[in-house]
């Protein structure tokens, strides 16, 4: 009698220990679990050393302005007369227009006057300067000051989100926490710890990064906390949503198994 006794009190122990198991499921759904031990000087320089960088297929603006009036009409595609809206907006005051550009394949696009010049892999800044460096002295007598902008910064986010889709960002910035909010976050089954993240480099081939969303370390980590333009996101599914239903029947018979025992016990110690 004692053997069987003990015998269900070693099946429910058993039982019990894998609900216990179950429902410490939560642990694998924060992100960032030890963020609270990351400094505010690591946020500050992530965020101080970030810039994105140009890449093939990007549709981009480059306005040439100067304080010469008609200086630079000639480096603008759409060179326009200065109006008191435009001339408040351009930063020199001065003469200029805005011109849309598609990155091709090789990171190179087609500049008026200038003719073909690759940008792809550089920053804004770094094409600031470039295009300033190419232009004067030699074809204006002024510096010019050049505005340079992304016009169609996207990524497309896959997988156990939300809403799986393509989002756009009006500055030119997105850091993947962004965009997984902008597909309405990972659902429960979405596998935090090993999120595949496609891209593009500046020669045109496509790398991959797995990213682990529960270190803390990738905050610092400007080259994936900080997505390029479009970058791919899939987040995989987790085991718990392949089991599910099986998982689901064995928690009921488990339930219904533990309840058994401690009745079937009750019986016997009367």
């Amino acid at each position: 009698m004692k053997k069987i006794i003990s015998s269900l009190i070693v099946i429910a122990l058993i039982i019990s220990s894998l609900l216990f198991s179950s429902c410490n499921a939560y642990k694998d759904l924060p992100y960032f679990k030890n963020a609270e031990t990351s400094t505010i000087d690591t946020a500050l320089y992530s965020l101080k050393n970030h810039e994105p960088k140009i890449m093939p297929n990007d549709m981009i603006s480059i306005s040439v302005n100067s304080i010469i009036p008609g200086a630079a009409n000639d480096f603008n595609l759409q060179a326009a007369a200065p109006t008191a809206t435009s001339s408040s907006q351009s930063p020199s005051g001065g003469s200029g227009g805005s011109s849309s550009y598609v990155v091709d394949k090789d990171g190179v696009v087609n500049f008026p006057v200038l003719g073909k010049i690759k940008i792809g892999g550089m920053t804004i800044d770094e094409v600031k300067e470039y295009i300033a460096s190419l232009i004067y002295p030699k074809y204006i007598a002024e510096k010019p000051i050049i505005d340079v902008r992304f016009l169609d910064f996207r990524v497309a986010v896959l997988g156990e989100v939300a809403s799986p889709g393509i989002y756009k960002s009006d500055n030119g910035q997105m850091t993947i926490l962004d965009a997984l909010a902008s597909a309405g976050d990972m659902t429960i089954y979405g596998k935090r710890s090993n999120v595949l993240l496609i891209r593009q480099k500046e020669n045109g081939n496509l790398e991959t990064y797995r990213v682990n969303l529960q270190n803390e370390d990738l905050l610092a980590n400007n080259d994936i906390y900080y997505l390029q333009q479009n970058d791919k996101i899939y987040v995989e599914t987790n085991k718990s949503k392949g089991n599910e239903s099986r998982f689901g029947r064995i928690e009921g018979l488990a339930i219904s198994s533990v309840s058994l025992i401690i009745s079937i016990v009750t019986l016997i110690l009367r």
